[in-house]
């Protein structure tokens, strides 16, 4: 190395003037040694080399600005030339930015070098804390790993945002502000979070998002929004009432309302909890709005988003929003319309929930300008099935309206074409929507029904809907079905023709599950008749399927929504005139019980009128055959009662073509109505009796009475003796020694059998035999005795079941 010239300082004068106690002297060797250092490389490289790292160090910290200046610069001048050296000696010097921006690696590597610089951080002097920022900030910058490492450094993300928030020189706020951008956008979302839960991070993103610079405000925003989205415990650190009212005061300048809302709308996507304390901020429902309606799409969607996670949370809140703000609706048409995927999500998303809510919050929105109704059904056939279902709830809503209404959505290109499309989709829960759409039009208009099922392809789509396991997808096809057929016969020979059709109904039927049953019986009956007459050869159909008419009968005698429904059918099948039809459909199993249970205990007025009439109308088709087998069923019997319960116009004329089957049967079943108590039956018997064509005088009717009495009173003898005929078997089993009836050998009682004609039924008890030799020996003896207490038993069991007994 040559020699110094003869103008270069004294090295070693000056390291000794720089560590001198004199706060003035000490002042003037930072100033002459800077210049050294900045003027001449190997005057640089002597002041590092001569032990003058630490000198400046310390006057880094020095409360005069000038003499921290210059000790900043003379580091700066050795760390061009001695990087290492500097690095091994400058302790809290590190914090120097030239340092760091040259080889932050190596600044990281130093022990407690890091934690220097935090230390730095809380110094008064400014170029000592812009200077320590500015280092962690290049540190961070150079690798993922160095930024977390400074991130997690003890005090240097509190430090950082101290200074943000700080009133020092705007180029140290500048410079914290930078290096926070640095440790987050570097560091990725472990810093981001870091910083989020930082002490004095509210204050400092807050100054941040309320400060002039657009780009560092946009930056606060996303960090806020990519800390939220981490998880629920980081976004309740993000959600600070400050920065969320900073968030909704800065989201209304131009350029950052998409990252603000955004923020906004990631921190209440974390809980409902969240989302409420979000909606609560200041001014947050003014900027969402504002945004929503605004002419950022991207902006608006963010805002409808928010507002959906608000609306989860407090559907209240955000329904009493809407209304108040008349461009809202509007807003989400022009998003829905939009070429953007997210904005289309977010509106038709927000739009479905508004509308389960309530349906005349977007009852408006076929009359906006535009196409929506063509958006929802571009939706509705898409292929993203949650969009889809979103398209399906509002335009379900929209119809539901109106019969105006329904005529507008309809008849606009493509929402019909949508909905055939939809038949086909794989997900049984899209299915339903989409036919709930038409369903419900089709209480206005059974044309709409029609319709859709007679386009190409779309009944045997809607056919196999019938065998769905959803119960809505079911019951809209079913009704949908029973529109259609009820005004088009042609349609509905086509439908029982088609294959597992009726079988279909009949088991859903069957099922008696709720509104899917229902809808059956009323899909069953439109096929079967129009409005106005039956079907005779879908009739024939009906009656030749196995399992239909049982399950008719079950829905009867079941009672409730589908009893009505599946008595009209059954009555049906007698108007067509036809006896072998007649006869087919009477005894198929359990139609003529269920007829006769209805009458005798159905609640509603109308089901007895059917049923009643169903069974005259059979009586009627052969009084000697037919006739009798309704008689056989107990329909006088339960003529009885309903006239009892003061149904007798309603069942006047089935107790007419009874008399006509045997008046003799008829008029004993009304004569047990005659004895007291004397109850409204008593009356309606007496008049029955009297009039045509029985025509009984007062005499007569007496004399029934009076015999019916009697009989009734033998009867309660006969069920007393019974009784005690049953109690005194059971006390001469028990006082009885068990012992064989044919040679009178004791023994254990799983050694013994009972005779199997008269066990326990007569009152001599349990008859027992040990085998079938002393049984067979026996019989002569026991042969009377056996058959009488079985045949007592087979009465006394005939008299107890329903209906017996009343003759």
């Amino acid at each position: 190395m040559s020699r110094p010239s003869p103008s270069a300082p004294n090295i070693p004068r000056l390291i000794k003037q720089l560590n001198s106690a004199d706060a003035s002297t000490a002042g003037l060797a930072v100033k002459r040694a800077a210049k050294a250092a900045v003027a001449n490389q190997r005057d640089a490289l002597r002041l590092a080399r001569g032990g003058a790292v630490p000198a400046f160090a310390l006057a880094l910290q020095s409360p005069d600005e000038h003499t921290a200046k210059y000790a900043a610069a003379a580091l700066a001048g050795m760390a061009r030339v001695a990087p290492d050296l500097v690095a091994e000696a400058a302790g809290s010097a590190l914090a120097l930015g030239e340092l760091a921006q040259r080889n932050p690696s190596s600044v990281a590597a130093e022990p407690g070098a890091l934690q220097a610089l935090a230390s730095a951080l809380r110094s008064t002097n400014d170029v000592a804390v812009g200077n320590a920022a500015a280092a962690l900030g290049w540190c961070a910058r150079s690798s993922p790993s160095l930024a977390r490492l400074v991130a997690s450094t003890p005090g240097a993300l509190a430090g950082v945002c101290a200074a943000v928030a700080s009133d020092r020189d705007p180029r140290v706020i500048s410079a914290a502000v930078h290096a926070l951008m640095q440790i987050a956008d570097i560091g990725g979302g472990d810093a981001a979070v870091r910083i989020v839960s930082s002490p004095g991070a509210e204050g400092a993103l807050t100054q941040i998002l309320l400060s002039g610079e657009l780009d560092v405000a946009r930056w606060a925003a996303s960090l806020l929004g990519y800390a939220s989205q981490a998880g629920p415990e980081h976004a309740r650190a993000a959600a600070m009432p400050a920065a969320l009212a900073a968030l909704a005061s800065a989201a209304g300048r131009d350029g950052l309302a998409v990252d603000c809302i955004g923020a906004l709308e990631a921190v209440a996507a974390a809980s409902p909890q969240l989302a409420l304390r979000v909606a609560d901020a200041p001014g947050v429902e003014a900027a969402l709005l504002s945004a929503l309606t605004g002419s950022d799409v991207r902006a608006g969607a963010s805002a409808a988003l928010a507002l959906i996670r608000i609306l989860d949370a407090d559907a209240e809140r955000v329904t009493r929003l809407v209304p108040a703000a008349p461009a809202v609706l509007p807003a989400l048409s022009a998003l829905l319309q939009s070429t953007d995927a997210i904005a289309v999500q977010a509106s038709m998303c927000l739009l479905a929930k508004l509308a389960i809510h309530d349906h005349t919050l977007v009852a408006g929105l076929p009359a906006l300008p535009g196409a929506p109704l063509q958006a929802l059904a571009a939706a509705l056939r898409g292929t993203d099935d949650r969009l889809a279902v979103c398209a399906r709830t509002v335009l379900i809503f929209l119809v539901e309206g109106s019969a105006q209404q329904a005529q507008r959505v309809l008849s606009t290109s493509g929402v019909m074409q949508a909905v055939v499309a939809a038949l086909s989709h794989p997900h049984q829960h899209v299915l339903a929507k989409a036919l709930a759409i038409v369903r419900i039009a089709a209480q206005f208009d059974s044309g709409y029904a029609t319709r859709l099922a007679c386009a190409p392809g779309a009944l045997q789509l809607l056919v196999r809907a019938l065998g769905s396991p959803e119960d809505r997808a079911f019951f809209n096809a079913a009704l949908i079905l029973a529109y259609a057929c009820r005004a088009d016969a042609g349609l509905a020979q086509r439908v029982v023709a088609m294959p597992g059709a009726l079988r279909a109904l009949a088991a859903r039927l069957l099922r008696g599950e709720g509104d899917a049953a229902a809808a059956a019986a009323t899909a069953l009956l439109c096929v079967a008749a129009s409005e106005y007459s039956p079907r005779p050869e879908v009739l024939w159909r009906l009656a030749a399927e196995e399992g239909v008419l049982p399950a008719l009968a079950a829905a009867v005698q079941r009672g409730g929504d589908t009893a009505r429904k599946s008595v009209e059918l059954l009555t049906a099948f007698t108007l067509v005139g036809e006896e072998r039809l007649v006869r087919l459909w009477s005894r198929a199993e359990g139609v003529l019980p269920a007829l006769v249970s209805a009458v005798r205990a159905g609640a509603d007025v109308e089901t007895v009128r059917l049923a009643a009439r169903a069974l005259m109308l059979i009586a009627a088709t052969s009084p000697q055959d037919l006739g009798r087998s309704v008689l056989d069923a107990g329909a006088a019997e339960a003529v009885v009662q309903a006239m009892a319960r003061g149904s007798d116009q309603v069942v006047s004329g089935l107790l007419q073509a009874l008399l006509a089957v045997d008046a003799a049967k008829v008029a004993a079943v009304l004569a047990a109505a005659l004895p007291p108590p004397f109850t409204a039956a008593t009356i309606r018997a007496r008049t029955a009796l009297a009039s045509a064509p029985l025509s009984l005088g007062s005499v007569a009717v007496e004399a029934l009475a009076h015999a019916a009495e009697a009989a009734a009173t033998l009867r309660a003898r006969t069920a007393a003796l019974e009784a005690l005929a049953s109690a005194a078997a059971a006390e001469a089993d028990a006082a009885r020694p068990r012992a064989c009836a044919g040679c009178g050998l004791q023994g254990e009682s799983g050694r013994l059998w009972p005779c199997a004609g008269c066990s326990g039924k007569g009152p001599a008890g349990c008859v027992l035999y040990c085998g079938t030799d002393c049984q067979r020996a026996h019989w002569p003896a026991h042969k009377a005795y056996c058959k009488k207490a079985a045949a007592a038993a087979a009465a006394a069991a005939e008299r107890s079941a329903p209906g017996g007994g009343a003759a």
